[in-house]
């Protein structure tokens, strides 16, 4: 019977906001019952606020990225080599399409919603781009047979493609400058590593061994890219409806004109 009594109680307080009956800050208290004991609800939901799509968008960029950073810094592979004939990749194709792309892309557009530009933009691209990376890993498109056996050809096909990668991401760290310092290290730090996975990829014919070695630097930055992102997106999952610890972001101060 009490679990019947605050249903139904829940139910009244709905029906007078969607009556339109104006309520203030004690009425609604009075109106709503508090759900305190589950830590998915949060007590006197404000039923026309939008939900904050960053966390979901930089934890499904997170977990992706460092998954594949840890196979580019040659995790598990024999003689820890990324570039062997065992590679790692396909390993990863399930996060980059549901985790890095599909969530990824529903919070840009999400973004779009509460009217970030930066967000939109920013998540729809990162989610392309796994998308568009996990089509490399398709079999039956067998993209790298398109360049018949030239190793050469491939690897500058794919070194090209994550150079622009790179100077996406040098744009959204200059457009990000002004946001906090979390923000600007997750930019910084994945600047870095497509610069370096590129170059990894430009050299590894003619330079194989030191090819190794930058293509590991720069799962390394990746891997770190990951970790920072990881803690942006649980920075946002910090409130106070839910829980006492904060994430600080690294505020920049700006000068009040």
């Amino acid at each position: 019977m009490a679990a019947q009594d605050e249903t139904q109680s829940s139910a009244t307080g709905m029906q007078d906001v969607h009556n339109g009956h104006q309520l203030n800050g004690e009425d609604l208290k009075a109106h709503v019952p508090r759900h305190t004991g589950l830590v998915s609800q949060v007590p006197l939901p404000p039923y026309t606020k939008l939900a904050n799509p960053g966390p979901l968008g930089l934890i499904g960029f997170a977990l992706t990225t460092f998954v594949l950073g840890l196979y580019q810094c040659g995790a598990g592979l024999p003689n820890s080599n990324p570039e062997g004939t065992v590679g790692p990749d396909q390993a990863v194709f399930g996060l980059a399409i549901f985790m890095g792309g599909f969530a990824q892309f529903v919070a840009g557009i999400m973004e779009f919603r509460v009217g970030n530009t930066f967000g939109t933009t920013v998540h729809c691209c990162y989610g392309a781009f796994w998308l568009s990376f996990a089509m490399f890993l398709i079999p039956s498109l067998d993209i790298k047979g398109a360049y018949a056996g030239d190793a050469r050809a491939f690897s500058f096909a794919l070194g090209i493609y994550l150079i622009l990668w790179c100077f996406l991401t040098l744009l959204f760290l200059v457009a990000a400058l002004r946001t906090n310092w979390t923000i600007i290290l997750v930019f910084f730090f994945l600047f870095l590593a497509f610069l370096f996975l590129s170059i990894a990829q430009f050299i590894s014919t003619e330079h194989p061994k030191a090819s190794i070695n930058v293509n590991k630097a720069g799962g390394a930055f990746t891997i770190i890219c990951a970790f920072i992102a990881f803690y942006a997106g649980g920075s946002g999952l910090m409130i106070e409806e839910t829980t006492f610890v904060r994430f600080p972001l690294g505020k920049i101060v700006r000068d009040e004109v």
